[in-house]
């Protein structure tokens, strides 16, 4: 397949090829070529006019939580459930879905359901299980989130099962924060020991942090990407986030600040929210009735007070652009969807909150995904449009590059293009 008359922005950081073609063989890219270098075979090759479009690799979700959240739905739809959300992924999109914490066994079943569906949906990664303190967050004593956590206070049980689990899943999650020295905190031998177990099994290792000193020893445990924009002990001052910058550079770990998350968890309830979201053209009015009435609208979220959250995401916005320029890589992730008609529009949310805290559209497009599969360790297998890359992308009728709302207006979005498949969105 050929998708002909398109300006080809690839990913890679390189300048963008206009009046290009680009050739997809057996799901991957195989060529990225200005027209005039175009064979005369290729003229008998199916293809697909891009309307002078844009065509961008195909967004990634690099924090999700569909397989958490699906606990909740009756046991004989929980497949179901996940495999629909990944399918509205992909028409949004987002071709890449990574599940960081939820019971291994839907994950496996998920995938499998996966590999004989017909339907297009994004690709889900996942970590399974992720490893905690002693009754430590997510599950506080609830019963149904058990599957979702290793309850871990001993570090040669954790890289047991770290060993193990690396073997059946994508990537390794730790939650990391609470008071030190508390059972409910995973011990710090047991993070240094599950990053250990994981690298030696070839899989990343995610870290949820809290505060500052949560995420300098999960820099030093090892840990690949930081998850969550950490709150500061004292947010009228930068210092912080310099010296995290310098650290995170300096270590190439990358950072999911989970924008988004902070947002919604910190203004959960307020109207003037909702009207600014219909500004900014993330939700339509029409979208207002259906969230007010989520009885999880206006509900304080456990373990995240919104006083809390509010810092964490103005600190955030302050800084990232500073976080930025310091050489950190900064990668997409939603985490939860409370105030957003759905999940793909939370990560859309998340893009555009970069671009306004003054991250530069680039580094925009490469936080949602070279960044975002560099996270998992598949840096050279997806996330850019380049030859052997799997052909994972999305076709925009405006520069994305000039204009954030470009890339995440679905008014904007001509196709999507998911393992050589071009699916339209008109």
């Amino acid at each position: 397949m050929i998708i002909r008359n398109v300006t080809v922005v690839d990913g890679t950081g390189g300048e963008p090829l206009t009046g290009a073609e680009v050739e997809v063989t057996d799901g991957r890219f195989t060529a990225v070529r200005p027209v005039t270098a175009q064979e005369s075979a290729t003229a008998q090759e199916p293809a697909i006019d891009g309307r002078g479009g844009w065509l961008v690799p195909g967004l990634w979700e690099s924090h999700a939580h569909l397989s958490g959240f699906a606990i909740f739905q009756p046991e004989d739809k929980r497949v179901g459930h996940v495999s629909e959300a990944l399918a509205g992924f992909a028409r949004a999109g987002i071709t890449s879905v990574v599940n960081l914490g939820g019971p291994l066994d839907l994950e496996l079943a998920v995938r499998e359901h996966r590999r004989t569906a017909t339907d297009p949906a994004a690709e889900l990664y996942f970590a399974g299980p992720v490893f905690t303190g002693i009754n430590g967050w997510p599950v506080q004593d609830r019963v149904e989130m058990a599957p979702a956590g290793h309850q871990i206070d001993d570090p040669d049980v954790a890289y047991r099962l770290a060993l193990d689990l690396a073997d059946q899943v994508d990537v390794i999650k730790c939650i990391y924060d609470g008071e030190p020295g508390s059972p409910t905190k995973l011990p710090r031998a047991a993070l240094r020991a599950v990053a250990a177990a994981a690298h030696e099994k070839g899989r990343k290792v995610l870290v949820h942090v809290c505060r500052r000193v949560d995420l300098e020893e999960a820099v030093e445990a090892g840990a690949d990407c930081i998850e969550h924009a950490f709150l500061p002990e004292h947010p009228d001052s930068d210092a912080e986030a310099v010296a995290m910058a310098k650290l995170l550079a300096e270590n190439g770990t990358l950072y999911c600040p989970t924008l988004v998350t902070w947002e919604q968890l910190g203004r959960n309830g307020e109207a003037a929210y909702l009207e600014e979201l219909v500004a900014d053209g993330v939700i339509t009015a029409d979208d207002i009735p259906r969230i007010t009435g989520s009885p999880m609208y206006g509900r304080p979220f456990p373990h995240h007070p919104a006083d809390e959250c509010r810092i964490r995401f103005d600190y955030a916005m302050r800084t990232l652009r500073m976080m930025h320029e310091a050489g950190v890589k900064i990668v997409t992730g939603s985490d939860v969807s409370m105030v957003m008609p759905s999940p793909p529009v939370a990560l859309l949310r998340e893009l555009q909150l970069l671009a306004k805290a003054g991250v530069p559209l680039p580094a925009v497009l490469a936080a949602g995904t070279r960044h975002a599969a560099e996270k998992i360790g598949l840096g050279d297998e997806v996330g850019t449009i380049t030859q052997g890359a799997v052909a994972d992308a999305l076709l925009l009728d405006a520069d994305p590059l000039t204009d954030i709302s470009h890339l995440v207006n679905p008014a904007h979005h001509i196709g999507v293009l998911r393992k050589g498949r071009f699916l339209t969105t008109d």
